[in-house]
């Protein structure tokens, strides 16, 4: 054997003691909302958000917290190694709590116009999934929501100017405004951006300033809610295990209304409807009946419609009450579709996400996000639509 063979098993025969002696092998494990980061090799004390940074993690979106364990072997030039394993979570910025949406909307004071007419302008709250990652994630979906909010109120002073005598407001809330963190899909709790607490937390701000914002421009507003799938708590093997109405959909829009409830001067003739032990629920609308789900219940058909057509079928022979809707708003598919059934004008709303990796790869279809808006009035039951 010559000498720089010699000289390569000896170095060959120190790393694998070196990799024996070591416990644990380097690599970051994340579970949703924390994880364990494990260093390589260092001397002396590790410099965190180095060894963050050399993990693809932002020192100012994720820190390091107590306990730190190490483990420690001598070096071939007489140092020690040590290696250190450190639970890691995402850092929690400053949002706002339901205490302090109180005090904010008690300051408001009422400037409300009075605004005669019979027509109502309808807005579709539908699957936003706050603290999604796929597409823009959650930066992209607060964008959206923020600039659907400012868009409607200059879409209503349109259509007064052509003469649509709106006055009230019906606000569908048609489920998955949260993304939930498990049980969903595979990759999900590794994917989303927020944990659930505070999902609901920005979910429940967005929802406030938006009502605020629209409550000064209507004689009167209904809020009416369904809950999603991903609102759902679900066990290990993704199905839910408490009540249909144990749902983050509905809890953030049971808070906002508490929250709006404090002053009953500046949000008084906001109403809150929200469906307790069904997943269906309706309201009337210019005199027509107008009922909302979020979709997941239906399961039978080739496509959408297909399958939301079968179900409200069966729920119309049962005699159900959204078996009487003149009008049927889903979400759930992300996608805008209208068909007219006769008795049943069927509207699907587009999402605010950014959208779904998964489906772009497995359909190669994207659809534009957008919030579905329309007017009803006792001669038309559908009219004025657009996505805002």
């Amino acid at each position: 054997m010559s000498l720089k063979d010699e000289f390569t098993k000896q170095i060959q025969a120190a790393e694998e003691l070196t990799a024996r002696k070591r416990k644990w092998i380097p690599g970051v494990e994340w579970l949703g909302s924390e994880g364990t980061v494990t260093t390589d090799a260092v001397q002396g004390e590790p410099e965190w958000d180095h060894i963050l940074r050399a993990w693809d993690l932002d020192p100012n979106e994720f820190q390091i917290v107590e306990p730190v364990l190490f483990n420690s072997w001598g070096g071939d030039d007489g140092l020690t190694n040590r290696q250190f394993k450190a639970k890691v979570i995402r850092r929690v910025h400053a949002i706002a709590d339901i205490e302090p949406l109180i005090a904010d909307a008690m300051k408001h004071k009422p400037k409300r116009k009075s605004y005669d007419g019979t027509a109502t302008f309808n807005a579709v709250l539908a699957d936003w999934q706050i603290g999604k990652a796929d597409g823009d994630g959650l930066e992209g979906t607060i964008r959206r929501v923020i600039d659907c909010r400012d868009a409607l109120v200059q879409r209503v002073k349109e259509l007064r100017k052509i003469g649509r005598p709106v006055a009230h407001l019906n606000v569908l809330w048609t489920g998955d405004s949260i993304e939930g963190c498990f049980g969903h899909y595979a990759t999900q709790t590794f994917s989303v951006e927020l944990n659930r607490r505070d999902q609901v937390k920005v979910t429940r701000r967005l929802l406030t300033d938006t009502l605020q914002a629209w409550a000064p421009h209507f004689e009167s507003i209904t809020v009416a809610a369904v809950g999603g799938n991903h609102g759902e708590h679900r066990n290990g093997k993704g199905k839910m295990f408490t009540g249909i109405d144990d749902n983050d959909d509905l809890a953030i829009v049971e808070q906002v209304s508490e929250i709006l409830a404090a002053n009953a001067a500046a949000y008084g003739h906001i109403r809150f409807v929200i469906a307790r032990d069904t997943l269906t629920c309706t309201i009337p609308s210019a005199g027509w009946i107008l009922g909302i789900t979020h979709g997941h219940v239906s399961r039978n058909g080739a496509n959408a419609e297909g399958k939301l057509r079968s179900w409200w079928e069966k729920q119309a022979a049962g005699k159900q009450p959204i078996g009487d809707a003149d009008i049927l708003v889903s979400g759930h598919y992300h996608h805008f579709r209208v068909a007219d059934w006769g008795g049943c004008f069927w509207m699907q709303s587009p999402a605010l996400d950014g959208g779904s990796d998964w489906w772009r790869t497995y359909a190669g279809e994207v659809s534009e996000p957008g919030m579905l808006t329309f007017v009803t009035t006792e001669e038309q039951r559908v009219g004025d639509i657009a996505i805002l």
